[in-house]
């Protein structure tokens, strides 16, 4: 969710896009959003000229814990594949496990 949100504008997204861009339903995307805006991950938005649309927001704090998350998962991934692959191969692995998590074929994520 995080991921998604850190690449729309102005790191938020609708309930609904947010859920086609995960696959799942709106209320799968209530249920997920709820314990992460208790701690401060996510807030929710109302929009400006039609309070039925809300925006889920990535907060600073949130955007922080992804940037650590991202940090954390290259540092394990390179003890798991360093050995295994050139550092050529773990770029090209990594482009596309972002690309398979954006949910997007290009080619820059």
């Amino acid at each position: 969710m995080m991921i998604h949100l850190e690449r729309s504008a102005a790191n938020r997204l609708s309930r609904v896009d947010l859920a086609k861009r995960m696959h799942v339903s709106a209320s799968t995307i209530t249920r997920m959003a709820a314990p992460m805006e208790k701690i401060g991950l996510v807030d929710r938005e109302v929009d400006e000229r039609d309070a039925r649309l809300v925006f889920v927001v990535a907060t600073n704090a949130g955007r922080e814990k992804l940037s650590e998350a991202l940090a954390t998962f290259s540092k394990r991934a390179g003890y798991l594949f360093g050995d295994r692959w050139e550092d050529e191969e773990m770029d090209q692995f990594a482009s596309m496990l972002r690309r398979l998590i954006a949910g997007t074929g290009d080619t820059l994520a």
